[in-house]
């Protein structure tokens, strides 16, 4: 380790779904998304939120709970001082549309998870924390690791 050089926080991008989980404590993910979310910041990691990924999340915020409440959650979000909002880029977007098409036949790879993937890779981010298969499905690490199944006890 070199003394006098700031140590880099590990990125890991945020998706939409766990905002929800995040902030919605009836939520069937909200527990294991708060405690990750903690767990990691104890870590000294800081989150990535793209933007279509927040308006995506305050989009349904408002229809769900008002614009209120919207309001709210983009307050707290963009004020955390471990989360940090990412604009997509031009060339964000060409790879999102490149890579639309190429998994055509992926309806739940959708736009704004596009847009996500190429904004990870243009920031080098290998970690989603996300409750959403497409992330993996397109090669990231996903996070966190879903608890492994109970083994069913055979009657006797």
């Amino acid at each position: 380790m070199n003394p006098g050089r700031a140590v880099k926080p590990e990125l890991i991008y945020m998706d939409t779904g766990t905002l929800i989980a995040f902030f919605d404590k009836g939520d069937k993910n909200h527990e294991i998304a708060v405690s990750y979310f903690e767990s990691s910041v104890l870590k000294g990691a800081k989150f990535v939120v793209g933007r279509p990924v927040l308006v995506e999340f305050l989009n349904g915020a408002s229809k769900v709970n008002g614009k209120r409440v919207a309001i709210q959650l983009k307050n707290l979000i963009c004020s955390s001082k471990y989360i940090l909002i990412e604009d997509e880029t031009e060339e964000d977007w060409e790879k999102a549309w490149r890579l639309f098409e190429k998994f055509k036949d992926q309806d739940g790879m959708d736009l704004v998870d596009c847009l996500s993937f190429a904004i990870m890779e243009r920031l080098e981010i290998t970690k989603a924390f996300t409750f959403d298969s497409d992330f993996a499905t397109y090669g990231f690490t996903v996070v966190p690791r879903p608890p492994k199944p109970k083994k069913k006890q055979k009657r006797e």
